[in-house]
């Protein structure tokens, strides 16, 4: 009989840090945010602390649209799901020491942020063509077909 635990979403390892944010609320974190659209994808360091005040569940959790079980709720007022965020430190927000690091979102910061990238003459067109596609209306099918 095979395992499958690797294969479940989201991983032990997700559980683990939850908890270990549980742990720091009321305290300062560096959250360093995904910024994702449907042709590139970064993150936002904004190099202040938000104190985390709270850790709540999310209903609708999806691992396609990259929504998470939990949502942060920060003291500026936002609630950020933690599939939308890279890595949370304390102490500080750059380049922090490994056991500052309390959150990453290893999936996208393996296979998107730090992925190995193919830039082609036919990948630069497909991606304008779809981009432009969507700016007159056109479905992404329809697109994709005449490609």
């Amino acid at each position: 009989m095979m395992n499958h635990a690797e294969d479940l979403w989201p991983s032990a390892a997700y559980y683990q840090q939850v908890e270990q944010l549980r742990g720091l609320i009321g305290q300062p974190l560096y959250v360093v945010e995904i910024d994702s659209t449907e042709i590139n994808a970064g993150v936002s360091f904004t190099g202040k602390p938000f104190v985390l005040l709270a850790i709540v569940d999310f209903p609708r959790p999806d691992p396609y649209r990259q929504l998470c079980p939990h949502l942060l709720v920060l003291d500026d007022g936002r609630g950020v799901n933690l599939g939308r965020v890279a890595r949370i430190s304390r102490e500080r927000a750059f380049a922090p020491a490994a056991e500052d690091i309390v959150f990453s979102n290893q999936e996208f910061v393996e296979n998107v942020l730090f992925a190995p990238r193919k830039l082609s003459r036919a990948l630069v067109a497909a991606t304008s063509r779809l981009a432009l596609g969507e700016m007159l209306g056109k479905q992404p099918d329809t697109l994709l077909e005449k490609m």
